[in-house]
Formats: C-alpha cells, structure tokens, sequence
C-alpha cells in the first residue's frame, strides 16, 4: 500500500498506535537506562504538544504507544519528532557513536474511536514480550503499562484509555474486566504478529477502514 500522508491518519482527538524499528534492529531500548530515557521524554512533552499516553510497552528494538492527539497533526509530529530527535541524541553520545537510530518513518495507525478497537491494540501491545518468549505473562514485564491498567500500579506518564474507563463503573470493576481480556481464548489472536495492527493505516471495523481509505484515495490492502 502507499505510504499515506500523516494528515489523513492523525487530527484532534484522534487515537493512534506509533511504533518504530532501530536502525538495523539495534537493541537501542536495551541500552542501561535507555527505556527510562524514553518515557521520560514522553512524560516531559506530552502535555506541551496535547498528547496524551493511553498505553506502551517497550521492547528492544522498538516501542509501541498508543496516544490521544488533543490538538492536530501538526502538534502530533512535532512532538514526536522532538521525542524521537532527543532520544537519538542521547543514545548515540551514551554510546558514542553517530548517525541514524530510528530506521523507519514512524508508523501511527489509526484507531477507530467506537468499539474495542483501542482495547485490542492496547492488549497487542501488552502481548509483545510474551509473544518474543521474554516472559510468560504481560504482568512480568516492566517495561510497559499492563499493571496499571490490570492491577492499579500507579503510572503518572498514562491517561486513562477510554474504552478502558468503560469496562466498569470503578477501578476494581475495570482492572478485573481487563485482566480478563488476556485469557484464553479471548486474547488467542493477539499473540502472533499482526501486521493489520501495526502496518495498516487504519484499525477498526471493515466498513469505517474501507470508509477512511476510500477517503484518503487508497485500495484496501491484500
């Protein structure tokens, strides 16, 4: 599919899931410090461009977030593209070195407001460390915003998900709701690699994505 302009995916109050790869799938988040780093810049800026952190999990070679764009697109970028620029400064003089750490042109998916859409990206994300055989379960891994929502691990860089705050009527309703979405069979398809989750430009229902592509000038993927 062609690449599709970031205007068509990302507007106010918009929700997207933002992933990139390291520059020759170097283990740059595995660097000591490096995953702190990371979410320390997202906690710095979030609130200066209008992005709100609905959920992440970091791995080695690439993050995935999910976030709410509160103002436009313009807002969006450049705080990514602040984030992003200030990591790789500090990567390449922690490691000494120069030239490119994020190999891709970040992808932001965008996620369909109505339904469980922001849920199963959320949990794709969650399910990441088990799927790379890191872990057994997403609650072992500490680098990701699963025991806030499962547990009430208290996480000052998050803003509630919406389709998370409507599980329940109260934090215990909801954190049990969603510790439940991980069994089986309810979470089976999430743990092998989704390309519609992360490489399509749109997450949602059949007829809202053909709706959006159709929109943007583009045929349905294969």
């Amino acid at each position: 599919m062609a690449r599709i302009p970031r205007f068509a995916l990302v507007e106010r109050d918009s929700s997207n899931h933002c992933t990139w790869r390291a520059h020759d799938f170097e283990h740059v988040l595995e660097v000591t410090g490096a995953r702190d780093k990371f979410l320390e810049l997202l906690g710095r800026y979030k609130d200066r461009y209008g992005v709100e952190i609905n959920s992440y999990c970091l791995m080695g070679t690439h993050p995935h977030v999910t976030c709410t764009t509160r103002r436009d697109q313009e807002q969006f970028s450049r705080f990514w593209q602040v984030v992003n620029g200030q990591f790789a400064r500090w990567y390449n003089k922690r490691r000494d070195r120069r030239g490119q750490v994020v190999m891709e042109r970040m992808r932001s998916p965008r996620i369909q407001a109505e339904g469980a859409h922001q849920l199963t990206v959320m949990r794709y994300g969650d399910l990441n460390p088990v799927r790379a055989g890191l872990v057994k379960s997403p609650k072992d891994w500490k680098w990701s915003s699963y025991r806030h929502y499962a547990f009430g691990e208290p996480d000052p860089l998050i803003d509630d998900a919406p389709e998370y705050l409507a599980l329940g009527n109260n934090g215990p309703q909801r954190r049990k709701a969603y510790q439940a979405l991980f069994a089986l069979p309810l979470s089976e398809s999430l743990r092998t690699r989704r390309i519609d989750l992360v490489e399509y430009p749109f997450v949602g229902d059949a007829h809202w994505v053909m709706h959006r592509l159709d929109e943007a000038g583009l045929s349905p993927p294969d």
